[in-house]
């Protein structure tokens, strides 16, 4: 998967907002763009890592820049499994299908920021995502995940690097104080398979271990708009700021 470096500029901060330094404020949205490259047939996990239309809905993110034939996998929790949908063409143009490719979706899926997804392309496509960071400057967003629970997430700024840079006020994902024994897991196209990552204490003190809990490792790092597992071995809140 290959990921433009995504532009966050000075310009961008003042096209959303004027700075006022007699009040103390400053601009609380932040526009940006992602250029993700997805290859024909290949599984890639993402998150869209924008803000864009008014619901994330899949037409406002992709709207009909998909081949034919691309599929779409979400997480579903209660069944601990995968809801899929395709992208096709019934007879009638192209448009968001049920998971038997047979019929057009009335309730077309949403991907909105921090959730994670597979997307397997019909063709050699780039994506472009577009649109407004999900967290306000100077504020964070919290999401909520359950012990044991395998959840499907991805950083809710767009962010490329270590997993545990950043704080809750902002700098990156902040993946820090999981849980001892929690599990992260990148997904690796070379292999079509997970990469797996313990966060534990060796002996030495709290760090990321490899696949057999027994190492410590370098921290993995992540891509702007990739997607990822996390489980947590306890309930726990990832606050990620900006």
């Amino acid at each position: 998967m290959k990921i433009k470096t995504l532009l966050l500029t000075a310009a961008a901060f003042l096209a959303a907002g004027i700075v006022s330094l007699q009040a103390q404020v400053y601009s609380q949205n932040v526009v940006g763009y992602a250029n993700v490259v997805t290859l024909n047939g290949v599984n890639t996990c993402l998150s869209v890592p924008f803000v864009m239309g008014t619901s994330n809905g899949v037409n406002e993110i992709f709207g009909s820049a998909l081949p034919l034939g691309t599929k779409l996998l979400t997480w579903n929790p209660a069944t601990v499994g995968f809801n899929l949908y395709y992208y096709d063409d019934l007879g009638s143009g192209g448009g968001w299908c049920d998971s038997s490719d047979s019929f057009y979706l009335t309730q077309l899926p949403t991907l909105p920021v921090g959730q994670g997804y597979f997307l397997v392309a019909g063709g050699n496509v780039t994506n472009v995502f577009a649109g407004t960071v999900a967290v306000n400057v100077g504020t964070s967003n919290n999401m909520a995940l359950v012990n044991g629970a395998n959840a499907l997430v991805g950083c809710v700024v767009p962010y490329a690097g270590s997993v545990t840079n950043g704080t809750s006020s902002g700098g990156g994902p902040n993946l820090n104080n999981l849980p001892l024994g929690s599990k992260l897991l990148i997904w690796n196209p070379a292999t079509v398979g997970f990469d797996l990552y313990y966060y534990d204490d060796l002996g030495s003190g709290p760090g990321w271990c490899d696949s057999t809990d027994s190492t410590y490792v370098t921290p993995p790092a992540i891509s702007v708009a990739q997607g990822f597992f996390i489980v947590p071995a306890g309930n726990w809140t990832w606050t990620v700021g900006l």
